[in-house]
């Protein structure tokens, strides 16, 4: 497979325009970082070509007064991160591998963090893409200001797209100041059970976490020894609102179980978040380990994360698992036998059939529903998918059954 590296968004219209005269097929490539996810690809029988866009890192764009942004998609999160911080700013999404994640890649992939709680994802802090079509036309969707969209927002069809509809060139942000007081409060517990009661309290009170994460991971340094699962809670904003966080939570976690609680600031914070932000990556993922997006409602997760629990003991499997909290979202990984991940697999599609692969090992690949059991609007995607690229040449096979 030969990769090609553009400089400019020119040079990549050009490879596209021969690309689609020669009918071979393009896989769009940044930090490769998610590119485990989706099917394997189905050139049938087409040369195949990448393109990596990791020279496409350039700062198109910025108003720190306005607080906008504009980067080339090559650009990684935490390039990013290093060109706005010193100007009190942030784009609050906390991707795996910061350093290796590109921004385009994250949009294409509909990556996000767990802040997202707080801030939203990425589809909320995008306001303009430019890509790169199918014909090699360059093409735009949205601008640079929050009030740019009349008609169809067709900046929205990039997002989650996987590469399958055009290759994003450029992507513009809102930024958010930085947070003045910023603090964390972990706490364990000995059940799901028990974790969720805390949950569902946090769920129906008035505080504002940035983040609420369920930890199950036996490698992390957790609160204690005896706590096998944990909650953690981001708070940021004010100096006021984040110790009304740090003095009640531990507080409220106590009346459901929980023995003791642990206050991190500063760099213990960032490094703690930094942790959490990585454990749901599958840049590197070990040849025995299958790894699962699962989304349900919010008030089903506790279900699916005891569902998760039981089912790889049945199977005589090793989970972790890390899950946000108060938005439904869980990202399940378990290691072992070929036989019995897919096992696994099927019995967890039972119950969440929108459960995604997100990895597997070399002998499943091919094997499993990747894209889950229960995929809504498979005719619109298909005719989307023709009038965008009616030749498939970006990634074929990969996004669902396109």
């Amino acid at each position: 497979m030969t990769t090609l590296t553009p400089h400019t968004p020119a040079e990549l219209a050009e490879i596209v325009r021969e690309a689609q005269a020669k009918n071979v097929v393009i896989v769009p490539q940044g930090g490769d970082t998610h590119q485990s996810i989706g099917n394997p690809l189905a050139p049938n029988g087409r040369e195949v070509i990448k393109a990596n866009l990791r020279w496409l890192n350039r700062v198109v764009e910025y108003e720190p007064n306005d607080m906008v942004i504009g980067v080339e998609a090559g650009m990684t999160f935490a390039e990013l991160d290093a060109l706005v911080r010193p100007n009190g700013q942030m784009l609050p999404l906390d991707v795996p591998v910061p350093s290796r994640c590109t921004v385009g890649g994250a949009l294409a992939v509909a990556a996000d963090g767990p802040r997202r709680l707080g801030y939203g994802t990425l589809r909320d802090l995008t306001l303009g893409v430019q890509v790169v079509e199918a014909s090699g036309q360059q093409s735009k969707a949205g601008g640079m200001t929050v009030k740019n969209v009349s008609g169809y927002d067709l900046m929205k069809l990039y997002h989650g797209s996987y590469g399958t509809l055009g290759i994003i060139t450029r992507v513009n942000f809102k930024l958010l100041p930085r947070p003045r007081a910023a603090a964390t409060v972990r706490m364990g517990f000995e059940s799901f059970e028990a974790a969720f009661k805390l949950i569902d309290a946090l769920q129906a009170s008035q505080y504002t976490p940035a983040a609420v994460e369920l930890i199950c991971d036996s490698k992390h340094n957790g609160v204690s020894r005896a706590a096998q699962i944990e909650v953690a809670l981001l708070a940021d904003g004010l100096p006021e609102a984040v110790a009304r966080h740090e003095r009640d939570i531990p507080v409220l976690a106590k009346k459901f179980g929980s023995k003791d609680a642990i206050i991190l600031r500063g760099e213990s914070h960032d490094t703690f978040w930094a942790y959490v932000a990585d454990l749901p990556q599958v840049a590197e993922l070990s040849l025995d380990k299958l790894a699962l997006k699962l989304a349900c409602l919010p008030s089903e997760l506790g279900k699916a994360v005891t569902l998760a629990q039981k089912l790889a003991d049945q199977f005589n499997l090793v989970l972790t698992l890390n899950a946000r909290a108060l938005n439904g979202v869980a990202y399940v990984r378990v290691r072992g036998s070929n036989a019995n991940l897919q096992a696994f697999h099927a019995a967890l599609l039972v119950q969440f059939p929108r459960t995604i692969v997100m990895g597997a090992p070399e002998g499943l690949r091919g094997k499993l529903a990747v894209w889950g059991n229960d995929v809504n609007g498979l005719d619109i995607m298909r005719r989307i998918k023709h009038e965008f690229d009616p030749h498939n040449l970006f990634n074929p096979g990969r996004f669902v059954c396109l």
